[in-house]
């Protein structure tokens, strides 16, 4: 018998450089490739709860540009820099604004999250309830927010555990699978002093704590990611490599990034999705 096509797109998490996937998303629909289902990690729980209800991209991009997030993320600084965790309560006023009381049955599109319970070690697939409090789980980075108790768990980032939710997707019972994963790659040249022995070493001595955290998540991020990757049928990577973990105020040019990539990519999608 012949299957429905369903498509669902998986989010990578990647903090500010998940904004990326706001550019992929508006490609996408530009081309008219038609989501039916979404998937989000961490910063790609929060793009795809905000697509899957019903927020214009536009709408979404040009509030990463505003004062009101901008103001959140210097707070959110000021409190790490404090006592190691982000304010929550912040956290929780920013998520209400924008994702109010609905829950999983408001979505236009289905979406799922994945967090990871500290307590099993194992997975854990939010798909009903509030969505803001689902979205607040998936990104509880360890040692950066604190983790949500929900069950008898206590829930924090679902990168620890799964980076790129294409296994997740599949619970929405997606049979066709787009994902969006981010890169460590710069779209610029990369100068050849920069890639020499004696360059490294100097930047190294240099390297602040920030851009310790920014390598070593890079790091894992990538290993983790390539197995899921072998679940989708298309991929797109924004190259993301001139932007940092904590890079929220350079919304606008990660999500140039994620456009560039999804552009590249258009005949590969009209092709294999047959598209005019």
């Amino acid at each position: 018998m012949f299957e429905k096509r369903k498509i669902g797109i998986a989010l990578s998490g990647g903090a500010a450089r998940g904004l990326s996937h706001i550019g992929v998303l508006q490609v996408l629909e530009e081309i008219g490739v038609e989501i039916n289902a979404v998937a989000g990690c961490s910063m790609g729980a929060i793009v795809g709860a905000l697509y899957s209800t019903g927020r214009d991209l536009k709408e979404i991009e040009n509030y990463i540009a505003s004062t009101d997030w901008k103001n959140f993320l210097m707070f959110s600084m000021i409190s790490l820099s404090r006592s190691g965790l982000v304010n929550d309560k912040k956290v929780d006023d920013i998520l209400k604004k924008f994702l109010g009381d609905l829950t999983f049955t408001d979505c236009k599109k289905q979406f799922c999250c994945v967090a990871a319970d500290l307590m099993t070690g194992k997975k854990v697939v939010l798909s009903a309830g509030m969505i803001r409090e689902a979205v607040r789980a998936s990104i509880a980075v360890p040692g950066v927010f604190p983790p949500v108790p929900r069950d008898n768990g206590l829930l924090v980032d679902g990168g620890v555990i799964e980076p790129l939710p294409t296994e997740a997707i599949k619970m929405l019972d997606a049979n066709y699978i787009i994902a969006s994963s981010i890169v460590f790659e710069s779209n610029k040249p990369e100068n050849k002093e920069k890639r020499s022995g004696k360059y490294r070493t100097a930047e190294s001595k240099k390297m602040s704590l920030q851009a310790i955290i920014d390598k070593s998540l890079n790091m894992i991020h990538s290993q983790m990611v390539k197995s899921y990757l072998n679940e989708a049928q298309i991929i797109i990577e924004p190259r993301i490599g001139d932007f940092g973990f904590f890079d929220f105020s350079k919304g606008k040019e990660i999500i140039a990034a994620g456009r560039l990539a999804a552009i590249e990519k258009i005949p590969e999608i009209r092709k294999k999705l047959k598209l005019k």
